[in-house]
């Protein structure tokens, strides 16, 4: 064969570097045709294309050598940034709920509660054994950060694979394409909700990485595709050279594209990866009508091409058969799971949920508009403005382009169909289930950048300075500013409530020999099972007992039954055991029920002289902590007592600086209210209450020496006592990044502001808060309210608003009370959720009752623990406590 031959490019091939065929003499091999040789050029329809990288060249005329492209380089140091990112912030040890369970089920070989996750089951079995360095914990945390930055190399190959079939953009300058999708997988990457879900255990962002897959191999299959009509089209006119483009900007066909069968590996991956999906999670199915669509618009002739389909059933049969696990291992009465999913009727219950179904859509048509708003603010907590603006050009450029139609097809209706499931979810925290939505928008925003870029290489001439600013300008407003907005707030690194917990319980009770039981909800029991299950460590039965308070038997019954036999503990403050009756005492980070009565005191308070507070007395205490932040919630405990009884009201008032110690000018009075603890005339003359302030210090607190003192008012008499207790004091330190709540309505407990909130009735009476002049409506009215919250801290807890409708003698009569955001976005779930800066638009329909009385009432809104059910407390600009609600307006009902 002959040296003279052109050499194709990789880069030129029709379907990627992976198609192109070029034989050891660096002879081009057609389909079909003999090669040329000689000075003899090639026919007209063969024209090999030469590339910018590559030159043609003769046997008279060497190739001359160009500089290697820093390209390449540039963009591999980018993505390597992203798993770099990931370890630097990721958890260490345990995290309290599901994602310790997952931990320990694939240690253990378990099944997890529904659907059961065959494949994070199996796949973090696979992580465990095999990485031989870091904990365990560890090791699972790694899978999700492994996953995320799989799922965000899928983005990067499915934007490049795009990008390789627009020639305009790609004759701009060598590499656009890896410049182009670098910037879709970076800012996919460093996205708030991604990132944090990125760095603990979890599936869902498996889940995401399948629908990443699942775009990629679906591309690539369409881009092989594409070739394959621009060849048969190119032979069709012979006329046409080679170095025409397509009327749509295809580049022109190369000979060597690929036949459909050789293609088609790309469908089969799909088939496989849809199939392996579906045994990780049913969400993955609500993206197929976009896939099968999708596959039919490529080939409308599939449905013909039976070897092509059986070969996909196959595939996916293969996939699915991850869950084979679940019979099997059932069988075997694992030691963490149900052992009857080797019945269809137990299998099915647990992979479809089938218990959980309170779950499925619960808004209906009237509730879409405050969804949306939902969505709009849970999108924007993602992204930036520029970067939603161009993916829905990209998704407009796709629609309008008659070969990229199909994308527009896949990618939309992916879009829409996981959308209107997700968002009209009845749970408690969606953002793990909107990361393929947020998946798809980043990688249309990359699509969007290529589609500004053809459109204005067709209209105008772009030089490489014009694009290169472009291209910088996005980069800044989208990964970039991503990335300092969230890099100083999003670290789970340090993170160590869990083990915390576990060595609480392991120590607070060794050697006691109480025999004590310890109720813990599911949150606080997964790590004691970790303990249990994998590191074969349980605390001594003659200590304590840790147990599950599950529907089987609900809190109550559980205090029922092992009282009085055994000291009781609780793993937090249980509204309905208090009211019951029975008395919470805290003690560490548990709580102790206790018989009403119970005059004695714990050995871990201080025990004082008792200190007289009209008919109360202050009988020991306890201040754990001295030196603190600015910010930080201080928990100060009371024992006090009534020895006679009484029928007054009586509150704690907690002073922080003044006095005769005073070292700081600034004096803060913290005055609780009776909201969470139990009220004075109930206790019983003699007994001793112990009861749990908490101390939510304002982040602006100046750094100094502060004096705590206590006194007790008479809420009945409208009056203070005489008492003055000093209690020590507090070595306080400026916060590091203050936060600035001058210009919220209100703060509530130094963790949540309410920045604003706005009334509507109509479309003529608007209304901001605080509101003088009413809101005037009829019985039957629909008025809808939006609250906007912004973050101060990371919240210790999950945090429940109430929004409620009260007459003048505050009786509720409408209550809404929801996780913010409709139950979309919880302040904590096994992680802290809502990271400090964060505003969020939470809107709400308040429908009069049909039969409510004309008359004036008020909106009230605050929150309140969504387990223990205790009010935040409110604190003024000053960071004096002002109550547990804050009153938005009046509302007259004609």
């Amino acid at each position: 064969m002959n040296s003279e031959q052109w050499v194709v490019g990789s880069e030129q091939s029709i379907v990627g570097s992976e198609q192109s065929i070029v034989d050891s003499d660096q002879t081009v091999v057609t389909a079909g045709r003999q090669p040329t040789t000689g000075n003899q050029p090639p026919a007209t329809s063969e024209q090999p294309l030469a590339t910018s990288d590559q030159p043609p060249t003769t046997s008279d005329q060497p190739p001359i050598p160009r500089p290697r492209s820093p390209i390449p380089y540039v963009v591999a140091l980018l993505l390597v940034l992203v798993p770099i990112l990931y370890l630097a912030t990721m958890a260490q040890e345990l995290v309290f709920g599901d994602p310790t369970e997952y931990t320990f089920v694939a240690n253990i070989l378990g099944i997890a509660h529904p659907p059961g996750y065959a494949f994070i089951t199996l796949l973090g079995k696979l992580f465990q054994s095999l990485i031989p360095f870091g904990e365990i914990p560890w090791r699972m945390h790694l899978l999700s950060a492994a996953s995320a930055t799989a799922a965000v190399l899928f983005v990067y190959g499915t934007v490049q694979a795009v990008a390789g079939r627009i020639k305009p953009v790609t004759q701009i300058m060598p590499g656009l394409d890896k410049i182009i999708a670098v910037f879709a997988a970076l800012t996919v990457a460093t996205a708030a909700n991604w990132w944090q879900h990125a760095i603990h255990a979890n599936p869902h962002i498996i889940t995401a990485a399948f629908l990443a897959a699942n775009l990629f191999f679906l591309t690539k299959w369409w881009s092989a595709q594409q070739g394959w009509a621009a060849l048969r089209k190119a032979e069709e006119q012979g006329s046409r050279g080679a170095g025409e483009q397509e009327s749509d900007g295809d580049p022109p066909a190369h000979p060597l594209a690929p036949a459909p069968a050789h293609a088609d590996r790309w469908l089969y991956l799909f088939a496989f990866s849809a199939g392996l999906g579906v045994t990780h999670h049913p969400l993955t199915v609500f993206s197929w009508p976009a896939y099968a669509l999708f596959i039919l618009v490529v080939r409308p002739g599939i449905w013909r091409q039976w070897r092509t389909l059986l070969t996909m059933a196959a595939l996916a049969l293969l996939g699915l058969a991850v869950w084979l696990y679940f019979p099997i291992r059932s069988a075997m009465e694992p030691a963490f799971g149900p052992s009857t999913m080797n019945t269809l009727d137990g299998f099915l219950d647990h992979v479809l949920g089938r218990g959980i179904t309170e779950s499925l859509p619960f808004f209906g048509l009237a509730d879409q508009w405050d969804r949306a708003t939902v969505f709009w603010t849970l999108l924007r907590l993602q992204y930036s403005l520029p970067v939603i603006f161009l993916s829905v050009v990209g998704l407009l450029w796709l629609a309008v382009r008659k070969n990229q139609r199909p994308l527009a097809l896949l990618f939309g209706l992916a879009l829409v169909g996981n959308y209107l499931f997700v968002i009209n979810l009845r749970q408690q925290d969606i953002m793990a289930y909107v990361l393929g939505i947020f998946l798809v928008i980043g990688l249309l925003a990359g699509i969007g950048l290529l589609g500004v870029l053809d459109v204005l290489a067709r209209r105008v001439n772009l030089d490489q300075k014009a694009v290169a600013l472009l291209i910088g300008a996005l980069f800044l407003l989208g990964p970039a500013l991503q990335l300092l907005r969230n890099l100083p707030v999003i670290s789970l690194r340090d993170y160590d409530a869990a083990p915390a917990y576990v060595a609480a319980t392991f120590d607070w009770f060794d050697g006691q020999g109480e025999e004590a039981i310890l109720l813990n909800d599911w949150e606080h029991m997964t790590p004691l099972w970790y303990e249990q299950l994998v590191e074969e460590r349980w605390p001594d039965p003659a200590d304590v007992t840790p147990h599950l308070v599950s529907t089987d038997m609900n809190w109550l019954e559980s205090t029922f039954y092992y009282l009085p036999g055994h000291p009781l503990y609780l793993s937090g403050y249980r509204p309905d055991i208090a009211g019951a009756g029975f008395r919470l005492r805290p003690r560490g980070p548990f709580y102790q029920v206790v018989q009403p009565g119970d005059a004695s005191i714990p050995p871990e308070l201080t025990v004082i002289d008792p200190q007289t507070a009209g008919e109360l007395e202050i009988v020991a205490y306890e201040t754990p902590q001295t030196e603190v932040t600015a910010g930080d919630i201080v928990p100060l405990t009371l024992a006090m007592r009534a020895p006679a009884g009484t029928e007054a009201y009586y509150v704690p008032v907690i002073t922080l600086g003044g006095g005769d110690q005073q070292v700081v000018n600034q004096q803060l009075v913290h005055e609780f209210t009776t909201d969470g603890h139990l009220i004075t005339p109930l206790w019983q003359p003699g007994e001793v209450i112990i009861e749990r302030f908490d101390l939510a210090l304002p982040h602006d607190l100046a750094a100094g020496d502060y004096p705590i003192s206590v006194g007790i008012r008479n809420l009945s008499a409208g009056e203070d006592t005489e008492l003055f207790l000093p209690l020590g004091g507090l070595t306080v330190s400026e916060a590091g990044r203050p936060v600035d709540s001058g210009r919220l309505l209100a703060t509530f407990r130094q963790r949540a502001g309410l920045a604003s909130a706005a009334a509507r009735k109509g479309l003529s009476q608007r209304r901001s808060a605080p509101w003088n002049e009413p809101i005037y409506a009829q019985a039957g009215d629909t008025v809808h309210l939006t609250l906007e919250w912004q973050s101060l801290a990371p919240a210790e807890e999950s945090y429940t608003v109430f929004v409620h409708l009260i007459d003048l003698a505050n009786r509720p009569l409408l209550a809404l009370d929801y996780t913010p955001l409709g139950g979309s976005t919880p302040t904590h779930l096994w992680i802290p959720k809502w990271l400090p800066g964060q505003k969020m638009l939470d809107p709400y329909r308040l429908e009069l009752p049909d039969d409510l009385p004309p008359g004036e009432y008020l909106i009230e809104v605050g929150l309140y623990e969504m387990t223990g059910g205790r009010r935040l407390h409110l604190a003024d600009a000053a960071g004096n406590l002002a109550g547990d609600r804050y009153i938005l307006g009046s509302l007259v009902v004609e």
